[in-house]
């Protein structure tokens, strides 16, 4: 089909540098919307959700009971963030723990639960305690 002046082919009503323009276009648009997610697969990054107690993977190390946060005790088996959160308000009405064994103590934490914990926490400092950890 040719265009009233016979300059070329025409596509949808565009010439083929058109075409070309707005295929260029869209193809930078679609590569800006997704350039976070290629950075966030890259670099590992990314949300976790913790739906039910022990639903995420063990931490790579072990978490400190006297100076993680919430959603860092969330992350240790069989504690979700109600207890998570019971743990951080013991801490902060007693004081830091001594001993893991101390855990008992809070409301939600039994024998059992202690038990799945050990092997993923340490009774370390408290944040800005200059003393050593100890499991």
């Amino acid at each position: 089909m040719r265009g009233p002046s016979g300059a070329g082919t025409r596509w949808f009503f565009l010439s083929r540098r058109e075409l070309v323009a707005l295929a260029v276009g869209l193809g930078i648009v679609v590569a800006v919307a997704n350039l976070g997610r290629g950075i966030e697969w890259l670099c590992g990054r990314g949300q976790v959700t913790i739906v039910q107690p022990g639903d995420a993977l063990p931490p790579p190390g072990k978490i400190n009971v006297n100076a993680a946060a919430d959603y860092e005790l969330a992350m240790l088996p069989h504690i979700g963030p109600r207890t998570a959160q019971a743990i951080v308000l013991y801490r902060a009405q007693h004081g830091p723990f001594a001993s893991l064994d101390e855990l008992t103590d809070v409301a939600g934490i039994g024998p059992a639960t202690l038990e799945a914990v050990r092997p993923y926490a340490v009774c370390g400092p408290a944040r800005g305690s200059g003393d050593d950890a100890q499991d």
